[in-house]
């Protein structure tokens, strides 16, 4: 397990890579359910908080985006994983990377209102990426959202996609989570 001594959650970002998807992927997103006490109406990947019986956190990730959006896990490739970012509510969230190879009945359970995809092309386009400049702690965050279809990929979510984007897609997305990584080594260990 990761070393700080916040609870930890794994989170799924599932790739479309099938059919027609081949030459244009899709990244399956969320919008969690209005009536949830806890980031009700947020756009979100699939996943959770670790829980006892769970292999690893990619173990969550996938037991968590099977629950809540039917993901047939055996369709899934793993590619890896992103560096993890610590939330607001201080949870230490993981992004898992994975292909998903066949055509999937995704379906939301009480937990999600929505299920879309955004295509990779959309979100790497720099003039879709609109900034935001905000203060944590003694840091000026550089935040990125997007805008697609009605929905708008904020926050916790935003700063995975950029990562996602500039590490795995040779994107150009500017933040500065760099800065906010740095400041993990000051956070209390488990």
């Amino acid at each position: 397990m990761p070393v700080t001594e916040y609870k930890k959650a794994g989170v799924f970002i599932g790739i479309l890579y099938f059919n027609e998807y081949i030459k244009n992927p899709h990244i399956i997103f969320t919008q969690r359910s209005t009536k949830l006490s806890s980031h009700s109406g947020e756009v979100s990947y699939p996943g959770g908080k670790w829980e006892d019986g769970d292999i690893d956190l990619l173990d969550t990730a996938l037991r968590e985006s099977n629950e809540e959006i039917n993901l047939n896990r055996s369709d899934v490739v793993s590619l890896g994983n992103l560096p993890y970012l610590i939330s607001r509510h201080k949870i230490e969230v993981h992004p898992y990377v994975g292909l998903i190879t066949n055509e999937q009945d995704l379906k939301g359970n009480f937990e999600i209102e929505e299920i879309f995809t955004v295509p990779v092309s959309f979100l790497k386009d720099e003039k879709n990426a609109k900034m935001h400049d905000k203060i944590k702690g003694d840091i000026d965050l550089k935040i990125p959202s997007w805008d697609y279809n009605n929905q708008r990929i904020w926050g916790l979510t935003a700063m995975i996609t950029a990562d996602l984007i500039n590490i795995c897609f040779d994107g150009k997305i500017e933040t500065n989570l760099t800065q906010i990584r740095e400041q993990y080594d000051s956070y209390p260990r488990g």
